[in-house]
């Protein structure tokens, strides 16, 4: 049977009780009862929106909401309000609270392999077709959806869910409460060949791949195994669609890698570091916490703590800010220069040429 939903949905709530999920100011009613959320613009009757940032506030005036979580500093306004400092995890944390549903597990379909000696946790939902190998371990609660490939002495962790196609290979570990969407490959072969006279010598990848827990994979990205030793994701990191993570890659908490992000191998990157669209990163380098690369930049170097780069090569963000104001006019100052050259040779010109250089005493 397929898990449906439950007889509690949909729910409902309190303002007040809301107020208290998110950790926020409550002005208003605090019984009034909320139903749902919703944009400004669509949220009606029973509903609750959010207002991320107050240069938007004008959109307010035509809402139809029944309450509002907002930034401390909005006027006051004729609607109950949950004031908080960051709303637009408010709105995540209530949008979660609404729309989550809770599913009967579905047990092991007939028609998925277990393979000899593995070890299946209770209350786990196995769909029709999932291969699961010799010596792995599933965790309690997991989900696998149909295509999902185990590999033998794999391991995933509790309340983990791995959407259709997902592999998992041999040996890697995936920890509590991740999500991995379709067509992930974890524990792919790492990109390593020896030049050899007539061709190239394979490098075997022994290695295997970590992943901790709370991470969430998108769909289509590849985590290659390392050579010798692992390759490492931390706790709370984040990753898009189409991403590649090279083998021996070490990527530190809470690190966010946007679409299309490449990290060559041996690369370690620290905690909180920002990654931005189709970001390519050398191998063998450091990226410290706290820094932020934008999109479509080559990093070559070292980050430091903090450092805001962008470009490709990629150089100091306010720097290339002002670069990129300058290419439009490159064609402009060219012309000018030549102009100048011009009028300088016709200059040189009329006084009989330049001076000879004065030679040192």
């Amino acid at each position: 049977m397929i898990p449906g939903d439950s007889a509690e949905f949909p729910k409902k709530a309190t303002l007040a009780e809301l107020a208290a999920l998110i950790g926020g100011t409550l002005e208003g009613d605090g019984r009034l009862e909320i139903v749902g959320l919703a944009s400004l613009e669509d949220a009606g009757e029973g509903q609750i929106s959010f207002l991320a940032d107050l240069k938007q506030a004008s959109r307010l005036e035509k809402t139809r909401a029944a309450a509002l979580i907002v930034p401390p500093g909005l006027p006051p306004f004729p609607r109950p309000l949950i004031r908080t400092p960051n709303p637009y995890a408010a709105y995540a944390k209530v949008q979660t609270f609404f729309s989550s549903r809770p599913r009967k597990p579905l047990g092991i379909d007939p028609r998925a392999f277990i393979g000899s000696g593995a070890e299946v946790g209770e209350e786990v939902s196995i769909y029709p077709f999932v291969f699961v190998g010799s010596k792995a371990r599933i965790g309690k609660r997991v989900v696998l959806y149909p295509g999902v490939y185990v590999g033998e002495g794999a391991e995933i962790g509790e309340g983990t869910v791995l959407y259709p196609q997902v592999a998992v290979m041999d040996r890697c570990r995936v920890g509590k409460r991740v999500i991995v969407h379709g067509g992930t490959v974890i524990g792919s072969d790492g990109f390593g060949f020896a030049p050899d006279q007539g061709g190239y010598v394979k490098i075997p990848q022994v290695g295997t791949v970590e992943i901790e827990d709370d991470v969430e994979i998108g769909a289509n990205c590849a985590i290659d195994r390392a050579a010798m030793g692992k390759t490492l994701i931390r706790k709370g990191v984040k990753t898009d669609n189409l991403v590649q993570i090279g083998h021996n890659v070490i990527i530190g908490e809470n690190t966010v890698l946007v679409a299309q992000v490449g990290i060559a191998g041996s690369t370690e990157i620290g905690k909180w570091v920002a990654l931005g669209g189709q970001v390519g990163v050398v191998g063998h380098i450091k990226i410290a916490d706290q820094a932020r690369i934008g999109a479509q930049s080559g990093v070559a170097h070292d980050v430091k703590p903090g450092e805001i780069l962008s470009g490709s090569p990629a150089f100091p963000h306010r720097e290339w800010l002002r670069a990129q104001a300058l290419f439009p006019r490159l064609p402009e100052i060219r012309r000018g220069l030549s102009a100048l050259e011009k009028r300088i040779l016709d200059l040189e010109k009329k006084l009989g040429g330049p001076e000879e250089p004065a030679k040192e005493k």
